[in-house]
């Protein structure tokens, strides 16, 4: 008789086992992390290309876990019309994803459950753009070890405080666009100036250098928290109390956080990708993080069955952002309307596809009954990592570490006759 992988002795002997192999992973992550900043401290070009490094060395681990916790598959429908023509998606003879998207994006998604960042920047991995992932999430910089290593990454925490987030948004991505026009830290260019009136505001140098540059792709999501009893009334409340109409299987984005990060960008970015994500398993009206909790997919490997992703590109000259000398505390209201009146367009039909998706158990086109085009537009692979090998890059560092210790033991006990 077989058993479950949601079956007690099988949870028990799979936790045994991918707990150490967690720890150890991300311990070895952050140990070439170190390594690279010890190296490369004079060097800051190479030393943001292992921090980088380092990205994809975390995608591959926790890729890997999710392939053994809960295999499942990944689907993907564009509209082929609104993405760049160098964008594609096909599936190869081992069932990978292979994906190719833009540099220097910005995704935008509903937000479900807390993996959502996850299976995201493993969309990512397939167009081998992994390495230069930031994600827009709330402060976990004091997780002891993968605080330190998201620190390194670069990733853009929130206190969900305004004042201070403004100040440290921006400027955390005036750096994603100065590295990205070779003109930023990473390059080893200095700051043009720290504004004092904008509160300690910086500005780094316009132009651009094509010797040594670092893409982006920024992950966030404008409904800033997953569905839940509380955030479902909170966000019909507002709803209401803006006159609009309801909204049934997303939340409410806020406008702030996306307007401004899509301000600080508008120099360097080339697509903004909307994506809408639905995940084969859950119903209408169900809470997501309720059915695939971290805990229950990880430790009882109860997660989706198919991560569905809908995916469509804006370009940036498509979305109202006004002038951004201005401050975003002072842009006129009428422009910071449009952009809300933009965004929450965004949303409303997003909801459309997500009903569309509950009802038929895949995306299809609210415009079309006969769905025709998101058909055509289509592909299903499995989620997982290209080579089964990959899952033993991330320790590359330390066991290279641990052969040159033994080696230089060796050398030791040699050189002094034993």
């Amino acid at each position: 008789m077989s058993l479950s992988r949601h079956s007690l002795p099988v949870v028990i002997v799979r936790t045994a086992l991918i707990t150490p192999f967690f720890i150890f992973g991300v311990l070895s992550i952050v140990f070439t992390q170190f390594v690279g900043a010890v190296i490369f401290k004079s060097s800051p070009a190479n030393r943001q290309s292992v921090m980088n490094l380092t990205k994809n060395h975390f995608i591959l681990l926790i890729g890997s876990i999710a392939r053994l916790v809960c295999p499942c598959e990944i689907s993907v429908t564009y509209d082929k019309e609104t993405l760049p023509e160098s964008d594609s998606f096909r599936v190869d003879s081992g069932r990978h994803l292979i994906s190719s998207l833009t540099p220097n994006s910005v995704i935008i998604s509903n937000h479900q459950i807390y993996t959502d960042w996850l299976f995201l920047w493993f969309l990512s991995y397939t167009a081998r753009f992994s390495y230069y992932i930031h994600i827009i999430l709330k402060d976990m910089s004091n997780i002891p070890v993968l605080g330190f290593g998201m620190t390194n990454y670069n990733f853009l925490f929130l206190s969900r405080k305004w004042e201070k987030d403004k100040i440290q948004l921006s400027n955390q991505l005036a750096v994603l666009d100065a590295n990205s026009r070779g003109m930023g830290p990473a390059n080893g260019v200095q700051l043009v100036a720290t504004s004092a009136t904008e509160g300690g505001i910086v500005k780094w140098p316009k132009g651009r250098r094509e010797n040594q540059i670092f893409p982006y792709q920024l992950i966030l999501f404008p409904e800033g928290t997953v569905p839940s009893v509380r955030t479902r009334g909170k966000s019909a409340e507002y709803i209401k109390f803006k006159d609009l109409p309801p909204l049934k299987h997303v939340l409410l984005p806020r406008v702030r956080g996306l307007y401004l990060s899509l301000r600080e960008l508008r120099n360097s970015i080339e697509v903004v990708y909307d994506i809408t994500t639905g995940y084969s398993g859950l119903v209408a009206g169900e809470i997501g993080e309720e059915s695939f909790s971290l805990k229950r997919h990880f430790l009882k490997g109860y997660g989706p069955s198919r991560i569905n992703f809908h995916i469509r590109g804006f370009k940036i000259s498509e979305i109202p952002l006004g002038d951004s000398n201005i401050d975003i505390d002072d842009v006129p209201e009428e422009e910071l309307q449009k952009f809300e009146d933009w965004l929450l367009k965004v949303w409303y039909e997003k909801d459309a596809l997500m009903d569309g998706f509950f009802k038929h158990g895949r995306f299809v086109d609210p415009k079309d009954p006969e769905n025709k085009e998101f058909f055509k537009n289509s592909v299903v692979a499995d989620l997982k990592l290209r080579n089964p090998l990959e899952v033993f890059v991330p320790f590359t560092t330390v066991i290279a570490a641990l052969l040159l210790l033994r080696l230089l033991y060796f050398f030791i006990r040699s050189a002094l006759g034993y």
